[in-house]
């Protein structure tokens, strides 16, 4: 009997678990879809939903395996992979021949079950996975192809009890050891990167994602933040289709709500000591010296206009002091030599027409406002 199996340890990756099974029951799969579970972790509503959509649910709160939370927050800053550990309980699976392991936050645009029939003739000593997209010499624990074995199984639990179990403090490390960086007598064989494409915003070959664009199988969404967790309004096209997948999955808001409303991340609910910021409890010395030991020169320059001592000047202005000017500016009045016909008139001026200024009397400005509004008075009273 051969298996689709994924894990969860956490209310927090309940939406994408449920999507993943979902998707692959869409993609008419013909295989059992199995879940490993921390019942504890799940609340009633979510155990109902997984209930319906995964033909068989195992129990793991007795066999939980967690790797050191020390190593975990100090490599990865990510505690919730602490309980990854569990995934070795996949080689406990016997009753079924063969497995494919998806992350929960995993998504298949195609159907799978092809993979069982070339890989059937697996070995137990072997493992199937595909390159990391960090450092392909190493393979990516998110999809895997396994035999289940005792004995294997066995020498798993014995390995992560190791010292130098994990590289990475987490299980993708820990595989990664046993199968393929020790000398353990085990094997990785490389799946192709279209079966767990991990596409990111730092990804670096976009040309070979855009050739291959329409043979990928499946998306892997790593990383702390997962698409059901995104609230921006800005999404690639992959997030795009998980939202297309959940919404159409889970049509009644109650749902929806319930699902979207888990907490952040699974390190809330992991059962143990929380690390201690140590360097808040001793007081040391700091050692930096004094204000007055500092040299404080000039600043450095930075911008070009700091500069401009350096260059002499092209143009050099002197002030004029007008107060020490002798005599007095005088206007001069500039005739035209050859006036325009425009400007020359044969009429009489109008101080002369209406016989209001002699020659001997010019205007003044500053006649009283009575005498200056009576002027256009005595124009009209002209007879023509």
């Amino acid at each position: 009997m051969k298996a689709y199996v994924t894990l969860l340890t956490s209310e927090s990756y309940v939406p994408g678990a449920l999507t993943l099974a979902k998707t692959l029951k869409q993609l008419k799969t013909e295989n059992k879809l199995a879940v490993l579970l921390d019942l504890s972790l799940i609340s009633g509503h979510s155990m109902a939903l997984i209930n319906k959509a995964f033909d068989d649910v195992i129990q793991i709160n007795d066999q939980k395996l967690t790797a050191p939370l020390e190593k975990v927050a100090a490599k990865l800053g990510r505690e919730e992979l602490a309980v990854t550990y569990s995934k070795i309980l996949l080689w406990n699976l016997d009753k079924y021949d063969q497995i494919i392991y998806l992350d929960a936050d995993t998504l298949p645009l195609n159907n799978l079950d092809h993979l069982f029939a070339k890989y059937e003739s697996l070995p137990a000593t072997e493992i199937v996975a595909s390159p990391d997209i960090g450092w392909p010499d190493i393979f990516n624990s998110g999809v895997l192809i396994l035999k289940p074995s005792k004995p294997v199984f066995d020498k798993l639990i014995e390995h992560s009890e190791t010292q130098d179990a994990s590289f990475d403090g987490a299980d993708q490390g820990l595989l990664n050891e046993f199968f393929h960086l020790q000398d353990k007598g085990h094997t990785w064989k490389r799946l192709p990167f279209v079966y767990n494409v991990t596409p990111s915003a730092h990804y670096q070959y976009r040309p070979a994602l855009t050739r291959f664009f329409s043979e990928i199988n499946l998306v892997h969404f790593i990383g702390g933040q997962k698409p059901w967790q995104d609230k921006s309004a800005e999404k690639d096209p992959f997030q795009q289709l998980w939202w297309e997948k959940f919404n159409s999955f889970f049509t009644k808001e109650h749902d929806r709500i319930k699902l979207l409303s888990t907490l952040p991340t699974e390190g809330y609910n992991l059962k143990f000591t929380k690390l201690v910021n140590e360097w808040d409890k001793v007081k040391e010395e700091t050692h930096l010296p004094h204000l007055d030991e500092l040299s404080l020169g000039d600043a450095t320059k930075l911008f070009p206009w700091e500069h401009r001592e350096q260059f002499a000047p092209t143009r050099v202005f002197n002030k004029v002091d007008v107060a020490s000017e002798t005599g007095s500016v005088k206007s001069k009045k500039v005739a035209l030599e050859d006036p325009s016909p425009a400007s020359q008139s044969k009429t009489q001026p109008l101080n002369q027409k209406y016989d209001q200024f002699t020659n001997k009397t010019k205007f003044d400005p500053e006649r009283s406002l009575e005498e200056v509004s009576q002027i256009p008075l005595k124009m009209l009273s002209k007879k023509k």
